[in-house]
């Protein structure tokens, strides 16, 4: 089966461990009698790690979990031993664009939030330094593309979401997702699961143009994901001007791109020469790549990045400090490009990973992209083939609503990265992109620099050591 898209890629590889026992919330389950879907249950509180992922906490089989959420993939799997818990007999392995997990098939009750399933699948994958005990994901996308359900092919077998859906018919088959911003200094939150319901703050999300969801054939139905087009001209650069856009996609409609919504990616996947588009006009602006993360555009962290996307006629502006990313949060102090200029990483990312040959998607609009909008995935007929029900559902759409005004968002760059005095009317534009590029090498110099050296220096030991053997060996022999 083809891989989904690598969840939380960025959070997995750097930061999970870190992040999982730095930011805590005490969320746990709520014993109820009944196991059917509530209808007045609340919103799932997450945790937000630095803007880098966003996790909630469950608990199955009366043990803790923080689970980071990705709409991304399909299956729930988590990092440790579910004592309280069923073994199928089965396992499996959830491939990613960029490696795997694998383990058991196990079923167990779970409690998320006020939400209660019993019996619910997942995989039990042994904990390692990648993967910490007590950590793990839950997929909330559609159930094609689930490991699990392929494995054991029955209501059992159903992705969390699909089997609160069924257990409640009565319900709306979609979810929304909110995601906050760490260093927001108008409005912090840290983010919101509502399942069935949307945030009454928000409610006008329900009045946004729905955006249907491209459904794959039933030949790459397991690469099903929530991914719409973008309209034509759908992506508007820092000059105010569209960036040219084509679709790489062989059954693309008029051209249009299509984008993936995944709140899995820390930092969105974009095409190469959009990347180039976004921040390669900005002076001291340098393309380099950053040990475990890849390829990046680096501009001056004073730069004020403003982006704006379109989708169903609608204007979704980006904020400020969303398009660039203070190299702290990833531990890389002291980040400067070739000529010494201290720099923030771009959040918006050329590809890193392959898309093969025959690409489903352009663009993927992680969570830098997420924090600007309130969501609502309406299910329609993703619910799995179990479903009694499946007569009365509809075409699978988005709706999106703007959280981000562009006003206000410049005012919070300006006290957060401006130290409150705004010079950005001084940062202007060059023609075209810039040239000089750091591509071929990675940011960490000096380390690198350590570590030849250090091999200089054995070689050097162990030659000399060589030497000195054979010197005494022809002088133990003239004896």
């Amino acid at each position: 089966m083809p891989c989904p898209l690598p969840a939380g890629f960025l959070a997995c590889l750097l930061l999970l461990a870190n992040s999982l026992n730095a930011y805590q919330l005490n969320l746990r389950g709520i014993t109820r009698h009944s196991h059917r879907l509530l209808p007045r249950a609340g919103p799932i509180a997450l945790n937000n790690s630095a803007d880098i992922s966003y996790h909630a906490d469950i608990v199955l089989g009366g043990q803790s979990f923080q689970v980071l959420i990705d709409t991304g993939s399909s299956d729930l799997w988590v990092a440790g031993n579910v004592q309280q818990s069923n073994d199928t007999t089965l396992d499996s392995t959830i491939y990613y664009a960029i490696g795997k997990v694998e383990g058991d098939i196990r079923t167990a009750h779970l409690e998320l939030g006020d939400y209660l399933v019993e019996n619910q699948a997942f995989i039990q994958v042994p904990p390692s330094s990648t993967n910490p005990d007590g950590t793990g994901i839950l997929g909330l996308g559609p159930s094609s593309g689930s490991f699990i359900l392929s494995a054991l092919p029955s209501t059992t077998g159903a992705p969390v979401l699909d089997r609160l859906f069924l257990q409640d018919p009565s319900t709306p088959n979609y979810f929304t997702i909110l995601l906050g911003r760490n260093l927001d200094p108008s409005s912090f939150f840290n983010g919101t699961i509502t399942i069935g319901s949307v945030l009454p703050e928000y409610n006008q999300i329900t009045a946004t143009p729905k955006i249907p969801i491209i459904l794959m054939s039933e030949v790459d139905s397991h690469n099903q994901h929530f991914q719409a087009r973008l309209d034509e001209n759908g992506i508007i650069g820092p000059d105010g001007k569209p960036i040219p856009l084509g679709s790489a996609i062989s059954e693309g409609e008029d051209g249009r791109a299509t984008a993936v919504l995944d709140c899995g990616f820390s930092l969105p996947q974009i095409p190469r020469t959009v990347a180039d588009s976004i921040y390669g006009r900005f002076k001291d602006a340098e393309f380099m790549t950053v040990k475990g993360i890849g390829g990046v555009w680096a501009v001056p962290c004073q730069i004020e990045v403003n982006v704006t996307f379109i989708f169903g006629g609608q204007k979704y502006p980006m904020h400020p400090l969303d398009m660039t990313l203070d190299p702290e949060v990833l531990n890389l102090k002291d980040m400067t490009n070739s000529n010494g200029v201290p720099v923030c990483i771009g959040s918006f990312q050329p590809f890193t990973y392959d898309r093969g040959g025959e690409p489903t998607y352009d663009l993927i609009l992680g969570m830098a992209f997420m924090r600007n909008v309130y969501t609502l995935f309406d299910y329609g007929d993703f619910i799995s083939a179990t479903n009694a029900s499946s007569s009365s559902t509809n075409d699978p759409y988005l709706q999106m609503y703007s959280i981000t005004n562009i006003s206000e968002a410049h005012q919070d760059f300006v006290k957060v990265r401006l130290g409150g005095i705004d010079t950005t009317d001084q940062q202007g534009l060059l023609d075209n992109p810039v040239k000089n590029s750091r591509s071929n090498t990675t940011y960490y110099v000096i380390a690198a620099v350590a570590v030849i050296a250090a091999i200089v220096v054995i070689s050097f030991l162990i030659i000399c050591t060589r030497k000195r053997r054979q010197r005494m060996k022809k002088e133990g022999a003239r004896e």
